[in-house]
């Protein structure tokens, strides 16, 4: 299945809360009529289409005559969860039952920001960068890491693209700016609550890793919880797709 075809299934209006619905009901399947009654409850414009495209995905499968959601559904589902403002910790703790990978769901602490602008310096290769805060507000630090991250890939001949998805066009303290320089398309949405930090990898190599959490892109002194998802490409797919969604309801600066 193609990344656009995945994206545009997870977008559906409805089928997060109809994936949400049907992981809370007491019985691990339902037959294809009531796969249908429960999308069309909670307002999917075309029923039988997302049906298909949900197997098609595997986020669901036939068990016999009956409908199940999968194992990579729940995952899908879990860090929808996430970033809809989940317990990060409840999250991470039924994604480690789930996958025994562990080092692939990874509890991050503190430093969210640091974190991910490390990854970019540490392992280059990257085609996109996104970027979704309420409030940006880097230190002078920060903004080096991302600066100096994005001339490498401009010197090896792959400039990347960044994305930001914030509330305000001031951002914290004039934390857009470096963005500006940068050439970024910046989007604004005053209801947004999403933190959501992408990096999507590039033709230089690289590798899928997206950061969901509590925590602004600024240098926050809370204390933060988030969940860090290594080189799942098909899980970051689901997370650059709600990014899009996000995006498609919000404004160009």
């Amino acid at each position: 299945m193609s990344n656009a075809y995945l994206h545009q299934t997870v977008a559906v209006v409805g089928a997060f809360e109809f994936l949400r619905d049907i992981e809370a009901r007491s019985v691990t399947s339902l037959t294809p009529a009531d796969v249908l009654i429960a999308m069309e409850q909670h307002g999917v414009p075309e029923p039988s289409t997302l049906l298909g495209d949900l197997l098609a995905s595997n986020i669901l499968q036939r068990w016999g005559e009956r409908i199940v959601l999968t194992t990579f559904g729940i995952k899908t589902l879990l860090l929808l969860e996430a970033v809809n403002g989940a317990d990060v910790r409840e999250v991470y703790r039924r994604l480690s039952h789930l996958d025994t990978t562990l080092r692939m769901y990874e509890l991050v602490r503190e430093g969210m920001t640091t974190q991910f602008l490390r990854s970019i310096n540490d392992r280059p290769g990257f085609a996109r960068l996104y970027f979704c805060s309420p409030w940006i507000g880097l230190d002078d630090r920060q903004q080096q890491q991302l600066v100096h991250a994005v001339v490498q890939e401009e010197r090896h001949g792959h400039p990347p693209e960044l994305l930001v998805l914030t509330r305000e066009s001031g951002g914290a303290d004039g934390g857009l700016d470096v963005f500006r320089r940068l050439g970024a398309t910046i989007m604004l949405n005053p209801r947004l609550h999403t933190k959501l930090y992408i990096r999507e990898p590039g033709q230089s190599g690289g590798y899928p890793m997206a950061i969901v959490g509590s925590q602004n892109l600024t240098r926050s002194r809370y204390l933060e919880l988030g969940i860090r998802i290594n080189a799942d490409g098909v899980l970051v797919d689901q997370l650059i797709a709600y990014f899009w969604e996000l995006s498609n309801a919000s404004e160009l600066e």
